[in-house]
């Protein structure tokens, strides 16, 4: 009996292609780790709020994430946290916790300036290339406003 006749053929390309499958599943997800840390002018660092990335416009925007640790440190996500991100020039925004009526009212003010909070005025971009990615960065605190 040849070996690539018949029903022995049919179930040696089935376990060819299922192999191959698998294999492929097993290269990754087209995503690579990127971790940072996010500090003040001073080097202390910001102790919490979202490190979020964005590529692209529209319908083929791509938006990743990071939760910060209160030693600054973040991890980007794109599907869950820590997944990474896609290789590509991201737009990178800082949003830190937003403060309650009684926080404000104590006179306390957000952890960073409001123009990190959008991608457009931040100033920070990132490249993401195949293999691990660093993104440190400095913000800076609110501007007190005189009364």
């Amino acid at each position: 009996m040849r070996l690539f006749e018949g029903k022995r053929w049919s179930r040696l390309a089935a376990l060819a292609v299922l192999a191959s499958l698998v294999g492929a599943a097993g290269c990754g997800s087209g995503r690579y780790p990127v971790r940072g840390r996010v500090t003040y002018p001073d080097g202390s660092p910001l102790t919490e709020g979202n490190v979020i990335g964005q590529m692209g416009e529209g319908v083929t925007s791509v938006t990743v994430q990071g939760r910060v640790s209160s030693d600054g440190s973040f991890s980007w996500g794109t599907e869950r946290a820590g997944d990474g991100a896609a290789p590509g020039k991201y737009r990178v925004m800082v949003v830190a916790r937003a403060l309650g009526d009684s926080e404000l009212a104590r006179g306390m003010r957000p952890a960073v300036d409001p123009k990190y909070a959008n991608p457009q005025t931040s100033g920070i971009e990132f490249e993401v290339k195949p293999g691990r990615n660093e993104l440190n960065f400095t913000v800076t605190r609110p501007v007190e406003r005189k009364r």
